[in-house]
């Protein structure tokens, strides 16, 4: 294994992908703080139980690397808003134990914004190939595939 830095070409390129996905993110968040009625992390956290219904607060909070009494402030909030809801297991318990889910409510504000969205990446790539937006597309899945670190 070398020990030699990397080449000035490929960190200039990391470079320009870090700063690319930086506007990304930064363009998107706006976006959510701008056209909906939630925070960009209550939005994380409606996504994260609509892809794990029943995600208990403590499930989310390991996810996000959260304070388990910041993820309880942010259920009370959802659940106030009518967003989530407790999924009925049998037990009893604190809001904190209890499985969640997205209500109806939830679910059609994730799909709104799913679709405003996919509207806003269609028309940012309208003058793209079918195929330059398959290879971006695996370059992106490629880059989310990759370790963790």
């Amino acid at each position: 294994m070398s020990s030699e830095p990397p080449p000035a070409a490929r960190v200039a390129a990391i470079e320009r992908v870090h700063t690319a996905l930086t506007t990304i993110a930064r363009r998107g968040s706006a976006r959510v703080r701008r056209d909906t009625p939630v925070s960009p992390v209550d939005q994380s956290l409606l996504r994260l139980l609509a892809d794990h219904p029943g995600a208990r607060a403590v499930d989310i909070a390991e996810h996000f690397g959260f304070n388990r009494s910041t993820v309880s402030r942010q259920i009370g909030s959802l659940a106030a808003a009518g967003l989530i809801e407790e999924v009925a297991d049998g037990q009893s318990g604190s809001r904190r134990g209890q499985p969640l889910r997205l209500s109806p409510a939830g679910e059609r504000l994730l799909a709104e914004r799913a679709d405003e969205i996919r509207a806003v990446t269609a028309a940012r790539m309208k003058q793209w190939s079918p195929e330059e937006i398959a290879v971006f597309a695996a370059l992106l899945e490629r880059y989310n595939d990759g370790p963790e670190v």
